[in-house]
């Protein structure tokens, strides 16, 4: 601490600014005492000086006071809360636009700073709110209106004010904290461009630059998408200007997969390019050294609001100053000390920075490389120096950003390595400098700028080729469950044992070397007697090391397993009734760990000719913005079957991203196909992958492990004969699949959309099963057929014997809750001691059906909403036990 105290203060004022962070307001006030105490000792032990542990004490508490005012300051206004609630949420606002107005597709969004608010219930009165405002355009001509809106317009807009969406699903997004961290509590949903009016009036002057900088980067698009017309302007315009609105989804899935978005953050690469030439720039125009480090200096905050101010870019810039302005003053320290000071200023002017994801990584993987790439160089016996440096950078980023990684986006490729070796200095060294190059010069001159851009283009179509053919590896993906923050703190205390054991080896070779050294000059001049033990040579240093390697590996083993979270730790089952919308998507985890889904969401569409303007760029789309995260980090590396009960839209929608990212074992469907796109493409995508596909339209049953069992109910015989075909039909919702999940002895009946007409055959097909049994035992009766014996004393022995089945635990609404399903002749056979309906909010269809809420009140059924109580799960121990817990409902767990 003594030799480094700028690194120490900032720790500090780190450690401050988390505690709120990781604890509970009683529980940070706990952990700033104890952090203090922990100074105080310090200064006591001698490790710290009285004057450095008292400043140190002073940045913990300013920095956890300054977070604490911050959080306080972000708390919702009580008054506006209750006056939106008593209008109905039918509000005015009047204010200025602080943001740029994105328009994709039949959305504009914007960020308002609403200074007026009035309402029906209420005068008009004036606020301080920060709210999203989403317009609907109602036709195409609205798009250019929204378009024209700029930063700093005055704006008066009327619509509906309401929360934003919060997280439906344990572990899923949450829009609604992502806004509250930032100070935004409401949006306001508006219906046409009309209803916004736009004041064009001069905006405020502390604007100005801020709209002129939008409007450069406007222009730098547009060059963009002229000098790049083969598909990759989007792709160019996120590499070199961090304008990553146009690029395309599909693309930036394939490049996360492997690790490799980093490319596309604005980031030290970037800058230091830009540094390197605005220095030969002022070479070129003969300035003095001072000059051009302060033209470079005053460049650094346009290009970092030009690049849009990510973390990550802004992290960059604050190095890039305070180093140029050292060196300027010939008092240039180590890297360390720049990285802790941009850090302690960006956590000074944002405390709130401490949670972003781009924020965290950018300054670990920083700090890693800055400690470890001279290490590990040393551990590398290659001759080549810049082979060894491209090896210790890349082993090194990707070893520090690893625990980050997982525990936010719960995934690892194993071809990540490679990857970034091979494309990080080939995108870094050739196509960005080509990219920029074509956007100056074509600024400039646009026929300069086309020569480098056709270059880029060859390298980006490279590029793609390998991610492409790369991310298609997709066994090669790891799936790590969502770790606890101990997991990560663990990594990084491991991290700092290796360094310090490849510190200490380092150490000891360049001693051995000194006494080789010595020892040669002895035996050539024969005068130095010398002791020719070297150190850690003899035999018990050699048993010490193996025995710290030793123990490091068990510790790195255990911190595996840990993490991995394997099978074997936990033998509960589960059943998760995702909350998709409208629509379903059902995941079991049997007791030894397989997963099976059922269904997986989706949208359905009813977009018409001409209407193509509506389209967005990057549409939601339920697998893979919410499936997809989900089960990674759930750790779903592998489905062993994916249940399609049949093929209507909201049931397969997020299938195709499914299949595109998880490696599926088995592919059940009901026997049918629907002549629609989206399921003739999932089936051919099956087919591409090799995945077995079974139709599920028979009668069986599949014993999974010792712990689950599926069965497939259907009204059609066992004995029917096959047919190869598969039948193409419309109409699906009687064709679904139905099956009777047992864990652990706890029953799930799972019918999908199946209506009124299928679940009465279900149900004569299981009283004639079991007067089939009766009969077999007894004879038929009266030259009855046996399926008429059968049923007939199905029947009797129902009402004469009681039932000869077990009531089931859980029944999942069929058709999400329509009339049409559910019926009572369905309840009074199964008897369902909860059911859980699947449905989207405030749904058109008019789901669930009053009918069937109270059918099932009657019988005695609890009941639990997707729409009302988010994500409804089931944990089912191995002796039976169940026990239930929703996303959302403040219902206690049974």
């Amino acid at each position: 601490m003594n030799q480094r105290p700028l690194i120490a203060v900032a720790s500090c004022w780190i450690a401050g600014t988390a505690l709120l962070s990781l604890f509970s307001e009683k529980e940070a006030v706990w952990a700033l005492a104890a952090l203090l105490i922990a100074l105080l000792g310090l200064a006591v032990a001698g490790m710290a000086t009285p004057k450095l542990a008292l400043i140190c004490a002073a940045a913990l508490v300013l920095a956890y006071g300054e977070r604490a005012w911050t959080d306080q300051r972000l708390l919702p206004d009580v008054r506006v809360d209750n006056e939106v609630a008593k209008s109905g949420g039918a509000v005015e606002l009047a204010g200025r636009l602080v943001s740029v107005v994105e328009v994709d597709g039949y959305w504009a969004t914007l960020k308002l700073n609403a200074e007026t608010i009035k309402g029906e219930g209420f005068e008009e009165r004036r606020v301080k709110l920060e709210v999203i405002v989403r317009v609907k355009l109602a036709a195409l001509s609205e798009q250019q209106t929204a378009a024209a809106w700029k930063r700093g317009d005055s704006v008066q807009v009327s619509g509906m004010m309401e929360l934003p969406g919060e997280a439906g699903n344990f572990g899923a997004f949450d829009y609604r904290r992502y806004l509250m961290k930032q100070g935004v509590f409401w949006q306001l949903s508006v219906k046409g461009a009309d209803r916004v009016e736009i004041d064009n009036g001069p905006p405020p002057l502390w604007i100005k630059p801020l709209r002129l900088l939008d409007d450069v980067r406007e222009q730098i698009g547009k060059l963009t998408d002229r000098l790049f017309p083969n598909g990759d302007a989007g792709y160019m315009k996120g590499l070199v200007v961090g304008i990553r609105s146009d690029l395309d989804p599909i693309q930036f899935d394939q490049f996360a997969r492997l690790g490799l978005t980093h490319i596309l953050a604005i980031s030290g690469l970037h800058v230091a390019v830009i540094v390197y030439l605005l220095l030969q720039i002022g070479s070129l125009l003969r300035l003095t050294r001072e000059r051009s480090l302060e033209l470079t200096i005053a460049m650094m905050p346009v290009y970092m609001l030009l690049t849009g101010a990510s973390p990550s870019v802004v992290r960059a810039c604050l190095m890039a100053m305070i180093a140029l302005t050292l060196a300027r003053r010939n008092a240039l320290k180590d890297g360390l000390h720049l990285l802790f000071a941009a850090a302690m200023v960006m956590l000074i002017w944002n405390p709130l920075l401490i949670e972003d994801v781009s924020f965290q990584l950018s300054f670990i993987v920083t700090g890693g490389l800055i400690l470890f790439v001279p290490a590990v160089s040393e551990l590398i016996s290659i001759n080549w120096g810049w082979l060894k440096g491209a090896i210790s950078v890349t082993v090194t980023a990707q070893i520090v950003s690893f625990p980050v990684s997982v525990y936010y986006f719960h995934s690892m490729h194993l071809l990540s390595l490679p990857a970034n070796f091979a494309l990080v200095p080939f995108i870094s060294v050739i196509v960005m400098p080509l990219g920029m190059a074509s956007i100056v010069l074509g600024a400039i001159w646009y026929p300069l700028g086309i020569w480098p851009a056709k270059l880029a283009t060859l390298g980006n179509d490279l590029t793609f080729v390998a991610v492409d053919w790369l991310s298609g590896f997709s066994g090669w993906r790891t799936v790590w469950p969502q770790p606890s923050l101990a997991w990560v703190v663990c990594a990084y205390a491991l991290m700092g044992v290796a360094l310090a054991g490849m510190r200490r080896r380092s150490r000891l070779l360049r001693e051995r070397e000194w006494w080789s050294g010595q020892e040669r000059l002895s035996e050539g001049e024969a005068t130095i007697p010398l002791d020719r033990s070297l150190p850690g040579a003899n035999r018990a240093e050699k048993v010490r090391s193996l025995l710290r390697r030793a123990g490091f590996g068990a510790a790195l083993a255990a911190w595996l397993v840990w993490g991995a979270q394997p099978a074997w730790l936990d033998r509960e089952a589960q059943v998760s009734f995702l909350n998709v919308g409208q629509g379903d998507s059902i995941l079991i985890r049997t007791g030894y760990g397989k997963h099976i889904l059922i269904d997986a969401g989706g949208t359905v569409s009813f977009r018409k000719p001409g209407e193509e303007w509506r389209e967005r760029s990057d549409p939601y789309e339920v697998g893979r913005k919410l499936l997809v995260p989900l089960l990674l980090r759930r750790g779903v590396g592998q489905l062993d079957a994916l249940v399609l009960t049949h093929m209507d839209a909201d049931h397969i929608g997020g299938a195709s991203a499914v299949l595109d990212n998880i490696p599926v074992r088995t592919l059940l469907f009901n026997g049918t196909l629907k002549d629609s796109p989206g399921a003739l493409a999932l089936m051919q995508m099956a087919a591409n992958k090799s995945i077995p596909v079974y139709a599920a339209n028979k009668p069986g049953e599949w014993q999974i492990d010792a712990s689950a069992v599926l069965r497939i109910l259907s009204s059609e015989s066992r004995d029917a004969d096959s047919d190869a075909s598969v039948e193409i039909r419309d109409e699906q919702n009687d064709r679904s699949v139905v099956i009777l999940a047992t864990l652990y002895g706890r029953r799930f009946l799972l019918p999908g959309d199946l209506e009124a007409g299928g679940e009465m055959a279900i149900v004569d097909a299981e009283y004639a099963a079991l007067g089939s049994a009766i009969v077999d035992s007894e004879g038929a009766d009266n030259g009855n057929s046996i399926m008429e014996a059968g049923h007939a004393a199905g029947q009797k022995a129902v009402n004469a014997q009681g039932r000869r089945r077990i009531a089931i635990d859980v029944l999942k609404a069929g058709h999400h809750g329509s009339k049409t399903s559910t019926t009572g002749l369905w309840v009074d056979y199964w008897e369902p001691r909860e059911t859980v309906i699947s449905v989207g909010r405030n749904n058109f269809y008019g789901h669930p059906s009053p009918a069937v809420l109270q059918r099932l009140e009657s019988a005695g059924s609890l009941i639990w909403r997707t729409d009302t109580d988010g994500e409804v799960q089931y944990r089912i121990s191995s002796d039976g036990a169940m026990r239930r817990r929703m996303m959302v409902s403040s219902a206690p767990e049974r």
